[in-house]
């Protein structure tokens, strides 16, 4: 929006009586919003369950559960994954400045 002086603005002076709008009182330039992708959430989502998964798990090595496959320790394994997924999303789609 071009800067007007203030004479401009309010009619001249010359018997104008034109109504001011809120466009002619506006001085500032709008902000941009900046929307953040849902991935991003999901992938802070995934993190936090990754890491709440993974420290199960290493409970979970100290007392074992009476479980058929505990030997496997399948909690240490899938926190892993869902903290390396939930990594890879929150870098991809972090927000930035532009």
């Amino acid at each position: 929006m071009e800067e007007k002086p203030q004479m401009a603005r309010s009619g001249g002076g010359k018997g104008g009586s034109r109504r001011r709008t809120a466009a002619d009182l506006m001085d500032q330039k709008p902000e941009k919003h900046h929307m953040l992708p849902v991935w991003f959430f999901v992938g802070v989502l995934l993190l936090i369950y990754g890491v709440l998964i993974s420290l199960s798990g290493l409970y979970e090595l100290s007392h074992p559960p009476a479980t058929v496959l505990s030997n496997l320790h399948p909690a240490i394994w899938w926190g892993a994954l869902l903290t390396v997924i939930g990594s890879i999303y929150v870098y991809l789609f972090k927000p930035r400045k532009d």
